[in-house]
């Protein structure tokens, strides 16, 4: 008898994972970091009452909530990661950052348009090593730029966010997916979600330590590039 009630327990959770679907398993995981804001929330106000507190223990359930709803995902064979916004960006729901989506994948860059896949941008200026290329003059400018024409309104940021900026080197090789249709074969190895890509080299903001005047990129793999080069951007900010 007991035997059998653990087979009914093990199949009826087979039957659960099999019948997740993406769109849920995101939600669990939104819902996650609402808890885990709420329970960071929590322990700060313990800190300004000086009382004793403890962040990390809110840090290390999230990770146990993400480990598990990961697990089911596998095992329903589903994906789990990325939701398209549909307002041209993806949030990754495994770091909480927010990425641009890019467009306009015709072969001809369009700088008047920051989200145009073909655009390239220096990191900065060939004459020096600082943030003075057009990667941040131009393209971080844009999607940033919040103006008014009458000092009572503002325009909008990209999708209403005005902290737009290039990924760290981590950053940016965490959404590397080797596993991408024909990855290494001149397609992209990203996820598709992330809108047109191409299959070559992306800037960080990230500077080689040993070599001021570079900064590492990505294209499938790391590697360096001078400042003064052009390369692919894409942006990103802290979402959840």
């Amino acid at each position: 008898l007991v035997l059998a009630v653990l087979v009914a327990l093990v199949l009826a959770a087979s039957v659960a994972d099999a019948a997740l679907t993406t769109g849920k398993c995101l939600g669990q995981k939104q819902t996650a970091w609402g808890d885990l804001r709420k329970c960071q929330a929590t322990e700060r106000a313990k800190v300004l009452k000086g009382k004793a507190a403890d962040l990390a223990k809110c840090q290390t359930k999230f990770q146990a909530k993400l480990t598990k709803i990961n697990d089911k995902a596998t095992k329903a064979v589903i994906p789990c990661r990325y939701g398209d916004n549909g307002d041209g960006t993806v949030t990754d729901y495994d770091t909480g950052l927010q990425w641009e989506k890019k467009d306009a994948a015709d072969g001809a860059p369009a700088l008047d348009n920051p989200h145009d896949v073909d655009n390239r941008y220096s990191w900065s200026l060939a004459a020096d090593i600082f943030r003075t290329g057009t990667a941040f003059t131009d393209f971080l400018a844009r999607l940033d730029d919040s103006e008014s024409s009458d000092g009572v309104t503002e325009a909008p940021c990209f999708v209403g966010h005005c902290d737009w900026r290039l990924p760290t080197i981590v950053e940016l090789r965490g959404i590397v997916d080797l596993t991408a249709s024909a990855c290494g074969s001149g397609s992209p190895c990203i996820a598709p979600v992330f809108g047109p890509t191409v299959a070559t080299d992306y800037w960080s903001a990230t500077t080689d330590a040993t070599s001021p005047d570079v900064a590492w990129y990505v294209i499938g793999y790391v590697g360096g590039s001078f400042k003064g080069d052009d390369s692919h951007v894409r942006a990103v900010r802290a979402g959840l």
